[in-house]
């Protein structure tokens, strides 16, 4: 089971998501709703400067424009583009052309059942799909859980790879995985204490997430 840590801000985060194993890590930028642990271009290009190999540097942004979303990339040195907000998926085509070593994760937030149809009009232009969860107010790190049967029917019948987030924790990360049988997932505030992505928690997360299969 893969796992990503998002909302790394600091050299302390990327320790903790590296010693618990980590297979990608999200920075968050580009930010147009409310959201916590964002980071400059810059300031997340200069933490990837210090990831060791085989971890996967990912953009998590609410951008929308093409020229922004390509532009954000190549400040950062990211080489996954996770796209939070809503695009045109032709605009993702455009995008593949000009970063063509790019791999392109759409967000898919599931409020109800259309959430399905969604996910089917993104499955010819993404790398993968990442079902999530929003409010009014944010399109990302609710920390509330959505209807996993939806998300499971989502994966059974996906063409690509389906990330699950929205309120994962290391309480019910491995439940989830049992019912979604996703191919990877990603945790946000699940793995925070005291507002701080938290060592033990996150060591937990993995752990549960990479047993979750072995033991269901």
């Amino acid at each position: 089971m893969r796992v990503k840590f998002c909302g790394t801000t600091s050299l302390a985060d990327m320790q903790s998501a590296i010693d618990a194993g980590c297979d990608a890590m999200g920075f968050i930028m580009g930010v147009t709703h409310q959201s916590s642990d964002f980071v400059t271009p810059a300031e997340a290009a200069k933490l990837i400067r210090q990831l060791p190999p085989f971890i996967e540097p990912v953009a998590v942004t609410h951008l929308q424009e093409t020229e922004d979303l390509i532009g954000l990339v190549n400040d950062a040195h990211c080489t996954t583009l996770q796209i939070q907000n809503i695009v045109e998926p032709s605009e993702i085509d455009i995008i593949r052309d000009a970063l063509p070593y790019l791999k392109i994760v759409k967000a898919v937030h599931v409020t109800d059942e259309s959430a399905i149809e969604t996910g089917k009009l993104y499955e010819p232009y993404a790398d993968a799909l990442i079902l999530d969860t929003r409010t009014a107010e944010k399109i990302g790190g609710t920390g509330i859980a959505h209807d996993w049967n939806i998300s499971a029917a989502i994966v059974a019948n996906s063409a690509v790879p389906v990330i699950l987030a929205g309120g994962l924790r290391p309480e019910n990360v491995a439940e989830a995985i049992r019912k979604v049988r996703p191919y990877g997932v990603d945790v946000h505030t699940g793995v925070k204490k005291d507002g701080i992505r938290n060592p033990e928690r996150t060591l937990a997360f993995a752990r549960e997430a990479r047993n979750a299969l072995r033991e269901g």
